[in-house]
């Protein structure tokens, strides 16, 4: 039998309204499958910590579905972003994200291939990664005066361990330096395990770390001053690096991120449950207990707060960056 083009034209028509009534309710139940996070740093961690438990609690408003976490090391968290970046913009990928792939990364390698401004979308921040500068308990400095003073003294004899060469903290400290006018000697470890030990060993003089309250604790570290944005609950004695004088922030990122060609409607599902989840008294009892001070972003308030770290940080890195 033939069907001309006018017969086929109703069967047509009504097949794509059943197409698009498909997607729309597929959309109304979003979302419907598993939801992957991918983390570019360590099981284990705090980065790792954070998103398992925000993900654990925040099921209950997605449709109870599986949240997978996939760990993906390498290249200071860009691989793992960048999986994301490059995935279906379905909403069903997301990466979990720190200070290292959407800052200091972009703005130190020429291997980053993706504007952490334009090509990411920040979903929410979790929370702030206290950064301090610690001393030995023993050690002869007792506040951060006592350290520049002697620093000056000795041009570049004093010396502290960094996380790699280009870290954020590091950073921290040559700024110091130049505001207060004192020369220290950089040297970069693999990891804040490696740091703590050359601090404790005595391999150097003092460290800037967020891997620190355990061995305030136990009597073996120092805080002299703090690197954040606001003083510390548990160390509430300790000045702020603005306190002294010192006009440097560390960035408090600790987030969730995806492609921002992901559909507004989903964005703001996602969102909402995370929020949620990072605001509820289970996830704040859960990072009190390690430590972690909250700084609960949304979207919009994440990407204002990127926004400002950049134009900081690029000045910066411009001019601390090749050292």
């Amino acid at each position: 039998m033939h069907y001309s083009r006018y017969m086929l034209m109703p069967f047509l028509v009504g097949c794509s309204i059943a197409n698009v009534m498909s997607q729309a309710q597929a959309d109304e139940r979003f979302p419907n499958q598993p939801i992957k996070i991918v983390v570019g740093a360590a099981p284990g961690g705090l980065v790792d910590l954070a998103t398992r438990k925000v993900a654990e609690i925040a099921r209950a408003s997605l449709n109870d579905v599986p949240i997978i976490i996939e760990n993906k090391l390498g290249a200071m968290g860009t691989i793992a972003l960048q999986q994301v970046l490059g995935s279906k913009p379905d909403g069903y990928t997301l990466a979990s994200i720190s200070t290292s792939p959407v800052l200091i990364a972009p703005l130190t390698s020429k291997n980053v291939k993706y504007d952490a401004l334009k090509d990411v979308r920040y979903l929410v921040n979790l929370v702030g990664p206290s950064q301090a500068l610690l001393v030995r308990a023993d050690s002869k400095y007792k506040t951060l005066e006592d350290l520049v003073e002697d620093a000056k003294a000795h041009p570049g004899e004093i010396t502290y361990a960094t996380y790699g060469a280009s870290d954020a903290g590091g950073f921290g400290v040559q700024v110091m330096g130049k505001q207060l006018g004192a020369v220290f000697n950089k040297i970069p470890y693999q990891g804040s395990a490696q740091q703590v030990m050359a601090l404790l060993s005595g391999e150097v003089q003092f460290t800037v770390t967020s891997n620190y309250m355990n061995e305030v604790r136990n009597g073996r570290m120092r805080p002299l001053a703090l690197l954040d944005k606001q003083r510390f609950e548990p160390i509430a004695d300790v000045p702020t690096f603005k306190d002294l004088g010192v006009d440097f922030e560390f960035p408090w990122i600790t987030g969730l991120a995806m492609s921002p060609k992901v559909s507004e409607d989903r964005v703001k599902t996602l969102e909402a449950a995370f929020l949620k989840a990072a605001k509820s008294e289970e996830f704040k009892a859960f990072m009190k207990e390690r430590d972690v001070p909250l700084y609960v972003l949304s979207s919009a308030e994440t990407r204002k707060q990127m926004e400002a770290y950049f134009q900081d940080f690029t000045e910066i890195v411009k001019e601390f960056g090749e050292q």
